[in-house]
């Protein structure tokens, strides 16, 4: 079985040849390597275009933000299993195999390791859920094995191709950075397949404080209101709009919001899924 892992970057600087590099130390199942590079500026990819790595495949892109790299890379995939990764890991032997168990026995469609903070390895993240605000909170308690959990990381996630497919990959309507992993996996249980975290693998991931690149606040709020068009009902949609209808840019971005195919593609989405939204935050207890 052939995994396909795909990177996507933008001024990584020496961290994506560390990580790729560990990727290939680590090596202990079939697998290509696939960095998309959105725009680099700081020369992070020229490593692989001066033939340091042969066997890794650099895809080109500009300006296509985090979902639509992770879409391109998978489009150039060639592997069963897809496992999405950011650029600044560091992976353990035997990673991959382990990580793709659940998948193989039928216990879910994705799967996420547990992810340790590179400068503090203690702290570790056992999936994530969100808070009474629907902001992002790491599953701190070690579960005794794999367990179901309501969002996986995007910094390093396994999905079946045809899995990813099916729910139509990550979202084409995102800008730049911002709840790509959340909207997929929230899609993912609502269509009726599972989520899962496998705490038999750690990997190592660097929190940065400030990103390499520039991240608007009006990109965030997009996607954090695309996210919610599509996929939450009207009731909750209000307390949204409760929630955020005082950000700057809020007019703007619900204008360009209004003018999209979000509420095509929500209807479609409603027609698709398997379970709602109201289930989905009563099966993992979130108070929204």
């Amino acid at each position: 079985m052939l995994f396909s892992i795909i990177i996507p970057c933008r001024n990584e600087g020496d961290h994506l040849r560390r990580t790729v590099r560990s990727m290939i130390q680590a090596r202990g199942s079939e697998q290509e390597i696939i960095v998309v590079d959105d725009g680099s500026t700081d020369g992070c990819c020229d490593f692989l275009r001066s033939g340091e790595m042969p066997g890794v495949r650099l895809v080109e892109g500009k300006n296509l933000g985090v979902a639509g790299a992770r879409n391109v890379g998978a489009a150039q995939a060639r592997g069963e299993i897809l496992c999405f990764c950011d650029a600044h890991l560091e992976l353990p032997p035997g990673w991959l195999a382990a990580l793709a168990r659940p998948l193989g026995e039928g216990m879910a469609e994705v799967v996420c390791p547990a992810m340790a903070d590179f400068r503090r390895p203690h702290a570790v993240g056992y999936g994530v859920t969100w808070g009474a605000s629907l902001q992002w909170r790491w599953l701190h308690r070690r579960p005794p094995e794999p367990s179901y959990v309501p969002l996986a990381p995007g910094g390093c996630l396994l999905v079946s191709r045809q899995v990813y497919e099916a729910v139509g990959g990550f979202e084409r309507g995102f800008y730049g950075f911002g709840f790509d992993d959340q909207e997929f996996s929230l899609k993912v249980w609502l269509f009726g397949y599972r989520v899962m975290v496998q705490p038999q693998v750690q990997v190592r991931h660097l929190f940065r404080e400030a990103h390499p690149y520039p991240v608007g606040a009006d990109e965030l709020l997009h996607n954090f209101l695309r996210m919610t068009f599509l996929h939450f009902n009207r009731r909750r949609l209000k307390r949204v709009m409760e929630m955020v209808r005082g950000q700057p840019g809020f007019a703007g971005v619900m204008a360009g919001l209004l003018d999209s195919d979000v509420w095509e593609k929500r209807m479609n989405y409603f027609r698709r899924r398997r379970y709602d939204d109201d289930w989905f935050m009563e099966r993992f207890k979130i108070p929204f």
